[in-house]
């Protein structure tokens, strides 16, 4: 009779013990999964300022001793996803500049550049060509090689599908929410109103070109109407964004 309430008690401690042990994992995960949402929080908060400054490269630790375990690769996976994309959109950014994209309906600048052939417009539109290719191939690298990465990342299936699937989600609301084909569109325009300039006689007046015919007039301002309505599309997408971004952090 002892021997057996010797065992019953062995066995009721076992089971006992059992599911402290799974109290003590599950209420572990929840902590975990808790601090993973504070450490997301705070770091896209920072990296989110730092991006405002498109002129200096990035500075964040993806890193963070609060995190261990699969949500510390997740942590430190996503944080790097979104530093590469950010970075690859700010050295765009920093490229435009460098090519004095700004600068490209600076009627002055055209009237000088006038008398040496356009040169300086020519390499402009080339540079920003150019740019504008570099930073198309290195967002779709960036896409490809992180779902690739994604799908063998050594974390909880259940996690590394949930992982699978909000870099899809993110993949198809950036398709809605992208600017950059809008930017390729006013390159299109500018290269158009270029065009004309290099064909047609024209004179400036104070900050405005002037042809002489008026179709030419009517062409010329059509395409600099469009490029306005393009930059208030393009500016009305990245308030949206901002706004949405900063809702969720």
């Amino acid at each position: 009779m002892r021997r057996f309430l010797l065992f019953v008690l062995v066995v009721v401690l076992g089971i006992g013990s059992f599911f402290l042990y799974q109290h003590h994992l599950q209420q572990r995960a929840a902590n975990n999964k808790q601090m993973f949402e504070v450490v997301m929080a705070e770091k896209m908060r920072t990296l989110y300022d730092q991006a405002q400054d498109w002129s200096t490269p990035l500075q964040l630790d993806i890193h963070d001793d609060r995190l261990s375990g699969d949500y510390k690769l997740m942590s430190e996976f996503l944080l790097n996803y979104w530093m590469q994309n950010v970075e690859a959109r700010n050295r765009y950014l920093r490229e435009l500049k460098a090519a004095n994209w700004d600068t490209f309906l600076d009627v002055e600048r055209l009237d000088r550049d006038r008398k040496q052939d356009y040169k300086e417009t020519e390499q402009m539109l080339a540079d920003v060509r150019k740019a504008s290719t570099e930073y198309e191939q290195a967002r779709q690298q960036i896409q490809s090689s992180s779902m690739q990465q994604a799908k063998s990342l050594a974390i909880h299936n259940e996690m590394r599908q949930s992982l699978q699937a909000k870099l899809e989600s993110n993949l198809k609301a950036d398709k809605a929410h992208d600017i950059f084909p809008i930017e390729q569109q006013i390159i299109e325009k500018a290269q158009a109103m270029f065009d004309m300039l290099k064909k047609q006689q024209w004179q400036r007046k104070d900050k405005m070109i002037l042809f002489r015919e008026t179709a030419q007039v009517k062409k010329f301002n059509m395409l600099y109407q469009d490029v306005l309505k393009l930059n208030s599309k393009m500016e009305k997408i990245k308030k949206n964004n901002a706004e949405v971004l900063e809702e969720e952090l």
